[in-house]
């Protein structure tokens, strides 16, 4: 520095300048304050002296104070209306509801638990419940007890589950739903054993009647009387070894029938028997009655005690319609006349194909122009015929015994075919006869006093209430001896 005096009183000197301005600075800053204070106090003292003299002033002072709260007010309002929900905690007691404390729950050592839960797709009882900390143990037991009763393998998603668990971990009480009437409980006992039982399930049963005329089908006929369609195909079994609904129903038919709705604390759980039908068509008139005996399940009879069991079913569907009959036809595919050695139901591709007897398995597989094939054999020397199947049930092999309306196969299109639909032929002898035609060996009819007390006790008084569900479609069942025909006419 000292090489270069002129450089040093410079540097001096304008460290002398702003040390002299931060001091003019700090200085005026409070300066300003007090001043901006005094001026503010003598103005509040002015208006104050003023205010004393003017007689108005009080009053002004007066509504200014309740403008400022009145703002103040309005402004907290804003304020709140603006401010997130404060929701106070509920009572500890009230907490969570019971149920789903259960269905949440799991087991923990020393301590008893309730638990419930509703199977989902591809669950099983002793899965959910193991994931509930559950010993495998345990599971076994109680599962194992329930299986007596109820077949888990008919377990379904939606089925419901309950258990009650001590603190030994040991399963107390397990209650499984299949449905609302189909309830089994399983309990434990003090020797650690298992029983289970199926409760019993409060049903009111109600007796119902309907009649209608067949218009496009017989399925929505049923459906116009407000009865959910399913309805026909409890109907159509009465008469599935006389009247082949696919080919024989038509537009003026009608039909009654008297049926029973199950319901449960009066909410319609399903429907129970047809206890009697009536369908006329054609002039005729087909009659039906449940009847059970002292030592059968129950089978329908005709108004005259007849057994309407037959060996065949009319028809292998429950309900479709015939595209082509028995008989010489032109081939829609081989393009010539050629004998149509059955008869053809066009259906949608996987429509359930029943066995139309009792019988057995003869051929089961692929078969050229046949595509999927199923042949069974029957009694009395007949066989049925069933082709074109888009599949053959897993159970239906060659050697295997089927049964009366057991599915054994879906609709499909396979082999030489133009369109999804069965074939379904029929041999007796070892000869092609038409299937339609075949009228079998009735079951055992009713005789003596049962047949006297079937006549008295069911079919007089259903009879009267099928005539008049019938007269309300225009048609009246007239009365005939027995063994007589009934017969109807016009009103």
């Amino acid at each position: 520095m000292a090489k270069y005096p002129p450089m040093n009183d410079l540097l001096r000197n304008q460290r002398r300048r702003s040390r002299r301005r931060r001091s003019r600075r700090h200085g005026r800053g409070p300066g300003k304050l007090i001043f901006v204070l005094m001026m503010l106090a003598i103005g509040a003292g002015l208006w104050w002296w003023f205010a004393e003299r003017d007689p108005e002033g009080d009053k002004r002072l007066e509504q200014e104070v309740l403008l400022a709260r009145a703002s103040a007010v309005v402004g907290e309002s804003v304020l709140a209306a603006r401010a997130p929900l404060e929701v106070e905690e509920a009572d500890p007691e009230l907490g969570t509801s019971k149920r789903e404390e259960q269905l949440n729950a799991v087991w923990v050592e020393g301590e008893e638990v309730e638990m419930r839960g509703v199977l989902k797709s591809g669950e099983s009882i002793s899965g959910v419940l193991n994931a509930r900390n559950i010993s495998t143990q345990s599971i076994h037991s109680v599962v194992s007890a329930t299986a007596k009763e109820f077949n888990f393998r008919r377990s379904r998603p939606g089925d419901e589950w309950f258990v009650r668990v001590g603190a030994d971990g040991k399963i107390n009480l397990l209650r499984y739903q299949s449905s609302p009437e189909d309830i089994w409980e399983t309990t434990r006992s003090g020797d650690d054993t298992y029983q289970c039982v199926k409760l019993e399930v409060a049903v009111q049963v109600r007796e119902e009647v309907i009649g209608g005329v067949v218009k496009s089908s017989l399925w929505q006929a049923v459906a116009d009387q407000g009865e959910d369609g399913s309805l026909i195909y409890n109907f159509a079994d009465i008469f599935a070894y006389t009247i082949d609904f696919n080919a024989n129903t038509q537009p003026g038919d009608r039909f009654a029938l008297v049926f029973e709705k199950v319901y449960i604390e009066d909410q319609f759980l399903r429907y129970g028997r047809v206890l009697a039908g009536a369908y006329t068509s054609e002039g005729r008139v087909y009659q039906g009655f449940y009847h059970q005996g002292a030592e059968d399940e129950g089978d329908y009879y005709d108004e005259k005690g007849e057994n309407m069991k037959r060996q065949f079913l009319k028809s292998p569907l429950a309900s479709v319609r015939v595209t082509s009959s028995y008989g010489r036809r032109f081939h829609p595919v081989l393009k010539k006349g050629k004998m149509h050695n059955g008869v053809d139901y066009g259906a949608p591709i996987g429509t359930k194909i029943r066995a139309v007897a009792d019988g057995k398995v003869v051929y089961a597989g692929y078969k050229g122009a046949n595509g999927n094939l199923i042949v069974l054999s029957h009694a009395n020397g007949y066989r049925t015929i069933y082709a074109h199947l888009s599949k053959i049930n897993k159970q239906v092999r060659p050697g295997k015994r089927v049964s009366k309306k057991q599915i054994i196969g879906r609709v499909g299109n396979t082999g030489r075919s133009t369109g999804p639909h069965l074939h379904f032929g029929m041999k007796h002898n070892g000869r092609y006869i038409d299937p339609s035609k075949v009228d079998a060996e009735r079951g055992e009819p009713l005789k003596g006093s049962e047949r006297a007390r079937f006549l008295d006790d069911i079919v007089e008084p259903l009879s009267k209430r099928l005539n008049k569900a019938l007269e309300k479609t225009g048609y009246k069942l007239e009365a005939a001896p027995i063994n007589d025909q009934p017969s109807i006419s016009a009103r």
